[in-house]
């Protein structure tokens, strides 16, 4: 009967014995199971072994509860189970990924060190232009400091070297990254705001990086693909263009400049951040996020937060084609 659990059968009968009585020595075991002493004892450490008894003094035993015992041992189970299943994804991708050659359309990269490595190998061969949806968790966790980027960010690279750098970035990024985004901004990149289905690098609309964003669970190993089909690549920049033409810019402020911090407001508005990150990220209360927002709609003459928005994109627009005009005329001036 409890064999599924394990159990030989030869023990089981020891524990039906024991079971009802709860403790007895090993003598009286061995009388009322008629076992011998020394197959009994082998027959006890299984039981205990299992958890289905214990030697509570010498060469007495106690049973335990079998209900109890049972779920441990499927908590065990599934634990094992689910351990194997991981360890066989992990070595079915590698076994993928090392039938596939170098020339394949589509290639698996599995693990963190080489994902992070054919990014970079990528990023620095862009020509034209490289474009991105950025949407969290992350592969490697980097400092937002220009040196740094200089140093270690090949996107930043692409830059200097007069590649466009578009990106779409999902809402409700933190701290950390939103300073990150500023300097790209400063450096050149464009960069807008939408929600984004999943995270994709495509360089020189040549070739696709694609991360599986199952593999960021907890117990996982990290994948990502590597797209070089043109029709694929085709479809996944038709599917940017399509985020990109419907996502907000994020815009640096051309109000309030006497607060930096008021600045930055805008560009959290447009993540869609609620009061409390907003005055979390700057460092403030959320009255002040509130005052502010409220002084910025009396500015721009709305009422609502989604006005507000569309309001902030309109009046960069008209700052932006301004600037221009204003730069035109000056140049042609002797």
């Amino acid at each position: 009967m409890l064999q599924p659990l394990g159990i030989s059968a030869e023990a089981e009968a020891v524990y039906l014995v024991l079971a009802p009585i709860g403790n007895a020595t090993s003598a009286e075991l061995s009388e009322l199971s008629s076992v011998p002493s020394d197959e009994l004892e082998r027959r006890l450490d299984e039981l205990r072994k299992l958890g289905l008894a214990t030697e509570v003094s010498r060469g007495t035993w106690r049973s335990l509860p079998l209900p109890d015992v049972a779920n441990a041992l499927k908590a065990q189970r599934l634990s094992e189970l689910e351990m194997a299943s991981l360890a066989a994804e992990s070595l079915h991708s590698h076994l993928l990924a090392a039938t596939q050659n170098q020339s394949d359309d589509i290639r698996i990269i599995v693990g963190r060190e080489a994902m992070s490595a054919i990014n970079k190998e990528l990023c620095s061969k862009a020509q034209k232009e490289i474009c991105m949806f950025d949407k969290p968790p992350y592969v490697d966790e980097r400092e937002a400091d220009e040196e740094l980027l200089e140093e270690d960010a090949e996107e930043w690279k692409a830059l200097d070297r007069g590649t466009q750098l578009r990106c779409v970035y999902h809402p409700g990024f933190d701290a950390d990254r939103l300073k990150e985004l500023t300097l790209f901004a400063a450096k050149g990149e464009k960069s807008r705001t939408a929600p984004v289905p999943m995270k994709l690098v495509i360089v020189d609309a040549s070739v696709a990086l694609i991360p599986s964003m199952r593999s960021y669970l907890p117990g996982h190993e990290l994948r990502m693909s590597i797209v070089r089909h043109p029709l694929l690549v085709e479809a996944l920049q038709w599917l940017f263009e399509a985020v990109w033409d419907t996502a907000v810019p994020i815009v640096a402020s051309t109000y309030t400049e006497n607060d930096p911090r008021r600045q930055m407001l805008l560009s959290l508005l447009m993540t869609g951040s609620t009061d409390q990150a907003i005055a979390s990220n700057l460092g403030i209360n959320v009255r002040s996020v509130r005052r502010w927002i409220s002084e910025l709609m009396d500015e721009l003459g709305v009422t609502t937060r989604l006005q507000l928005g569309a309001a902030m994109v309109r009046a960069e627009y008209i700052r932006t084609q301004t600037s221009g005009m204003m730069g035109a005329t000056a140049s042609s001036r002797p």
